[in-house]
């Protein structure tokens, strides 16, 4: 099951098609998340269900592009507008690491705003860059308005990953031949800060042991060591990537093979970067929640009273740890006060109270269908019992999973957790960095995939500048109203917490991280230790 956006190619038509909400999944790492798995039913119904409102939209485009100058004029824009990104993208170069007055992610990210009309915000001394996936994601956007741009304004397979496997979008099967064996070295790459960065989470693990929790972070150890790295399927079609949780700027951990996957949009970051995605991915493997979970030779095997996932009858190799023993117990408490990011967990009458209402608004609805005279009917045994069983699914089993999203509804526990960890990680390896501004550059890129999409004032820029070549595009109201609408209906929830607060209440909390950025001030929230 996947989140983001589903891109269909039809006949060189790039169709960008939000998911329906039955095949939402939580995103993992920022844009940043972890699939779970789903038939492709579910992804061809999303495909069935709008493609043809979007081709009649485009169609309708192409065209009274012929005979309306107006649409001729947008047209022209846009393509002013690629050409200035063009020009931005040849020209990037080696940046300063921005100096933030203070600890804060609005005060990088408005370091950053002289950037905000570029393809690339930040390049460091190897040539890594972070590119402005803002403003791509919204030129995407007004590319569905016609079907004249056949090619990605940039040649970076790394920004646009249908150049890894598809001839026409790589610019012929030479540059296609390249971009694979650019995406082999990334992937080495790639996997060898895996290894820097489990080093450092076991570190800190091994910070945390004494008598009494020996048993429980020898476990924990286990169960980070044994995460493997597994690579995206990039030998097939650009729907194959898709497919496989890449159809945006993503890494995620997967509790039943007890594997990360990054995708390549991820792969030419700077190093800190990766490394404190990898270290976040790898707290996953020992969050509040996962730890609940049997481990045997493949990864988490899912407890029945859980109803989630296949119960797998297989030999246990790690086994569960209760909350009662958890050896971050104080963290997961300090991590749910206001002084730190104010974890949210519902409790069990909360649960219970959903499930009440969702009784009287089915007796509602049958009402308002059937009944003449008003009253309120009763509700059909199999519907108490339904009912039933869901309130003696959380009586049993709220005190065991409440930090599962799938007893809660939400896993903003399980995202700051791995946060935690991975700031703890981070904190260490900048520390150990003798150079200064080697240490500040390794921290400033750290948090840089969130400079790169959830900067809000980078992301009015682009807002601004794209959609304001295509306010005359026929239908292009009607796709923004669909887009309100659907984060309407989703509650504007998502399975992560704000990327702003998730910065400044964990990561930027810590002391050492502060140090190694050379900032001061501004950040109000306590570092959880």
């Amino acid at each position: 099951m996947f989140c983001g956006n589903l891109y269909i190619h039809k006949q060189n038509l790039r169709i960008r098609i939000p998911p329906a909400r039955m095949c939402r999944r939580p995103r993992l790492w920022k844009l940043g998340a972890k699939p779970r798995r789903n038939s492709q039913a579910c992804q061809r119904k999303i495909v069935m269900k709008y493609v043809v409102f979007m081709v009649i939209s485009v169609f309708g485009f192409i065209v009274s592009a012929q005979v309306d100058p107006t649409v001729q004029e947008a047209i022209a824009k846009i393509e002013k507008v690629r050409r200035a990104l063009k020009i931005s993208a040849s020209q990037s170069a080696l940046c300063q690491t921005p100096i933030s007055p203070s600890c804060t992610f609005e005060g990088y990210c408005g370091q950053l705003i002289d950037k905000a009309q570029d393809f690339y915000l930040y390049q460091d001394a190897e040539g890594r860059q972070i590119p402005n996936l803002s403003m791509s994601e919204y030129l995407g956007f007004s590319e569905h308005c016609v079907d004249v741009f056949p090619q990605h304004v940039v040649s970076d397979p790394f920004v646009d990953v249908e150049q890894f496997v598809d001839v026409k979008a790589a610019g012929g099967i030479k540059q296609l031949r390249r971009n694979k064996e650019r995406l082999k070295k990334e992937t080495a790459r790639t996997m060898a800060v895996l290894e820097d960065a489990r080093s450092h989470v076991i570190k800190v693990l091994e910070g945390r042991k004494n008598a009494n929790n020996a048993k429980q972070i020898d476990s924990l150890i286990a169960r980070v060591n044994a995460v493997k790295y597994r690579p995206i399927k990039a030998t097939g079609s650009y729907t194959d990537i898709i497919l496989d949780g890449c159809e945006s700027a993503n890494a995620y951990y997967r509790r039943d093979a007890n594997s990360i996957t990054v995708c390549p949009q991820m792969m030419n970051l700077p190093e800190g970067a990766l490394f404190s995605i990898l270290a976040h991915e790898l707290g996953h493997a020992i969050d509040p929640c996962v730890l609940q979970f049997d481990f045997d030779s493949k990864g988490a095997k899912y407890p029945k009273s859980l109803r989630s996932g296949v119960q797998r009858k297989s030999k246990t190799t790690l086994p569960a740890v209760p909350l009662s023993q958890n050896p971050f117990e104080n963290i997961i408490s300090c991590l749910q006060s206001p002084q730190s990011i104010a974890v949210q967990v519902p409790t069990k009458q909360a649960l219970l109270n959903e499930i009440n209402a969702r009784g009287v608004k089915l007796r509602s609805d049958i009402g308002d269908a059937s009944s003449e005279d008003g009253s309120v009917p009763e509700l059909t045994e199999e519907a108490k019992l339904m009912l039933a069983d869901q309130r003696k699914h959380i009586e049993e089993n709220y005190e065991r999973f409440k930090y599962c999203r799938e007893m809660s509804g939400v896993g903003h526990m399980q995202e700051a957790f791995s946060d935690w960890i991975s700031t703890q990680a981070l904190a260490e390896k900048v520390s150990n960095i003798q150079d200064s501004s080697k240490s500040r550059d390794f921290a400033f890129a750290s948090e840089s995939l969130f400079y790169a999409s959830d900067c809000e004032n980078i992301q009015q820029v682009a807002k601004s500048k794209v959609l304001g070549a295509i306010e005359k595009c026929p239908g292009i109201q009607d796709m923004l109203n669909y887009l309100e609408e659907e984060n309407r209906l989703s509650g504007g929830k998502s399975s992560h917490p704000d990327p702003a607060r998730r910065i400044n209440r964990i990561y930027y909390a810590n002391t050492k991280i502060q140090k190694a950025l050379g900032c001061q001030g501004g950040n109000d929230a306590q570092e959880c230790n």
